[in-house]
């Protein structure tokens, strides 16, 4: 071989050359066209992501962008996401029956809206904002703060020539508290006193005008100012519920009388 090339000095100019272009070709096909390569397989969500070492934009639906391209990713069916486990779709027990009916008779879907509304994700549950979900018991209420699944015909009071502008709706309470008890529960306004709970009657009472009792007798109580409904029978005694006729709090009160709940 070393003869040859001694004798074809032209050979070596050859083979170095030869060995150039090898290294030239074998440079391009690693550095340039595999690198060309790897771009052109990101053409979604889910190559970008692992083009990317799944680094992904915090946002919903989540965004991948590889060389200057966005890619969204794509939500899966609406049935199967609003399944999952982080969504909360229990109504308290007190409100549910009341809740589903006021839905059916609006023709509403659970979420309080038209049945053909359109959910990105398949649930409005998601926050964006935190990431997280919220329950659908408070997406109801932020949708109808005054719960109108509790609405119902006022039948407390008859007919009175009381300025109406002096009435006060349930809908203008700023917050329900609820009255808990091994054998029922009760929801009253925040505005309102309460007496000592572990013992009867329990009253509820505010400005010297509204009062609303919880009394605990074997027999009919005797309030002369207001009107009574047994609710409850517990041993040999009943639960009655009592209010006073102050036509501003008609509303409240029967906004309390419906919240009664036997557990």
């Amino acid at each position: 071989m070393k003869e040859l090339l001694n004798k074809n000095p032209k050979l070596i100019l050859l083979l170095g050359f030869s060995i150039i272009l090898i290294i030239v070709g074998l440079y391009w096909y690693f550095m340039v066209l595999d690198s060309d390569k790897s771009v052109a397989q990101v053409t979604d969500f889910k190559s970008c992501t692992e083009s990317n070492d799944g680094v992904v934009n915090k946002s919903y639906p989540a965004k991948c962008t590889y060389d200057g391209v966005t890619y969204t990713e794509e939500i899966i069916d609406s049935k199967d996401y609003s399944s999952t486990e982080s969504i909360n779709l229990e109504l308290p027990e007190y409100e549910r029956s009341q809740i589903e009916a006021w839905l059916e008779k609006n023709g509403y879907n659970q979420y309080g809206d038209k049945p053909d509304t359109i959910y990105m994700g398949g649930t409005p549950l998601f926050d964006e904002s935190k990431g997280t979900y919220i329950k659908l018991y408070d997406y109801l209420l932020k949708k109808y703060p005054t719960k109108p699944w509790l609405e119902k015909s006022i039948n407390i009071i008859e007919n009175s020539t009381t300025n109406n502008s002096a009435v006060q709706s349930f809908a203008e309470v700023k917050a329900w508290q609820n009255f808990d008890n091994p054998n029922f529960e009760l929801q009253y306004p925040d505005f309102v006193t309460m007496s000592d709970r572990s013992m009867y009657p329990v009253k509820f009472t505010a400005n010297n005008t509204f009062e609303f009792i919880i009394d605990m007798t074997s027999q009919q109580p005797n309030y002369p100012a207001g009107t009574c409904e047994k609710k409850l029978d517990i041993d040999t005694k009943s639960l009655y519920l009592c209010y006073n006729k102050t036509i501003t709090y008609k509303e409240i009160y029967q906004r309390m009388l419906d919240s009664f709940v036997i557990r």
